[in-house]
């Protein structure tokens, strides 16, 4: 189980490093969005208004925290609404297509959010209570 807690942790690291690093300076090549199209619409406005940018950024966050196993849960409550996202994406914007890799580094971060579940426990509380000072 530690062995692939680690090639988990390591997939969805370097993955979103990368990725993250691609978005806010881009050097793999991308096909250009059909025109007109619902995704062109929003990559033409995410892109000049720096929004993906701050996305990047946080994906490169999440990815580093998630590589270096201390930080691992922190990590992953980064990368979960980008998850959340890149799968909205993929869904509404584009049909499907181009989902699989949403899915995979979902599926890692399902796994990983399971492995470490005792520091997510407290999350699922309905009693929680703010600790002031007196």
């Amino acid at each position: 189980m530690k062995i692939t807690v680690a090639i988990c942790r390591t997939l969805l690291g370097l993955g979103f490093i990368v990725f993250g690093l691609n978005i806010m300076h881009p050097f793999l090549p991308q096909p250009p969005p059909p025109a007109g199209s619902l995704v062109a619409q929003f990559i033409g406005v995410m892109g000049p208004t720096h929004w993906m940018s701050v996305v990047g950024f946080f994906q490169f966050l999440g990815g580093v925290l998630v590589l270096f196993g201390g930080t691992a849960p922190m990590g992953l409550v980064l990368l979960a609404p980008v998850l959340v996202n890149i799968l909205l994406f993929h869904i509404c914007l584009m049909k499907g297509n181009g989902i699989l890799p949403g899915l995979v580094f979902s599926v890692f971060e399902a796994f990983l959010i399971f492995s470490y579940r005792d520091y997510f426990l407290a999350l699922l509380t309905t009693k929680a209570r703010p600790k002031l000072k007196s």
